[in-house]
């Protein structure tokens, strides 16, 4: 008997939108769902919880996928077998350049890959970049809505402790990565994008500045800017895949 294609995120193919929004908290999927209407859970299987609604009549969903670039990439091979063509990920990320504020979003153009994943796929060289439909919505909808957002490379790796083991060698290599000018660290990007290449899905992502550096090098962290600045993430992405299924119909 072949194996389930949808063995882990659990949903029927049908119940999947074009369109499909990530997040990584499952707590978060409820959030972006309020944005949909006749939203309903079509999914719910281990840290995948996917909500199907409507924006002007065409079905778009939400997952949640947990954290990391394995989870993203079960997440995109299994929606690969869905309706779902166009993937946006709403996250959260921690600065890596002193400008960006709390609250801020990160519009990623491209990502670092020190991921185990993709690399199990294709070479190092391969580059992680955002499809450059979504990247110009993602873009149009964040001048419109008006909110604080950067546009540029971010860092996508696998651990969020391994800094503590060699913080010397942690410092160096993020240190280069400053001065080239990345714009924040997180951990799914580089998977979501390589992915995206592989299984011939668009994809784009927005994430939200969660960690703040501050002019003597600490980190401050969340708070109500950062929430709000979330909810204008959510708005960018949503407002984004309204823009796109506004300009398919004419």
């Amino acid at each position: 008997m072949a194996e389930d294609p949808r063995y882990h995120i659990k949903v029927n193919p049908e119940d999947v939108g074009k369109y499909v929004v990530i997040v990584g908290d499952r707590g978060r999927v409820p959030r972006v769902a309020r944005y949909l209407k006749n939203a309903e859970e079509v999914g719910n299987n281990r840290e995948y919880l996917t909500v199907t609604g409507e924006i002007r009549g065409d079905k778009v969903s939400v997952m949640s996928t947990g954290m990391g670039a394995p989870a993203v990439e079960i997440a995109m091979n299994e929606l690969a077998t869905t309706n779902a063509k166009v993937i946006i990920r709403v996250g959260t990320s921690g600065a890596l350049q002193k400008n960006l504020k709390l609250g801020d979003s990160v519009i990623a153009t491209a990502s670092v890959r020190r991921d185990g994943v993709t690399t199990q796929y294709l070479p190092r060289e391969f580059p992680a970049v955002s499809d450059f439909e979504v990247l110009s919505y993602l873009v149009k909808a964040a001048e419109e809505i008006g909110h604080r957002y950067h546009m540029g490379i971010v860092y996508s790796t696998d651990s969020y402790y391994a800094k503590n083991f060699d913080p010397e060698s942690h410092e160096k290599y993020v240190s280069d990565l400053v001065k080239a000018g990345v714009l924040v660290v997180e951990m799914e990007v580089g998977a979501l994008f390589v992915m995206g290449s592989v299984l011939g899905m668009k994809t784009g992502a927005v994430l939200t500045v969660r960690e703040e550096i501050s002019d003597g090098g600490e980190y401050i962290q969340g708070g109500s800017e950062y929430e709000s600045g979330l909810e204008s993430s959510i708005n960018l992405a949503i407002r984004a895949i309204e823009m796109m299924i506004e300009d398919e119909s004419e």
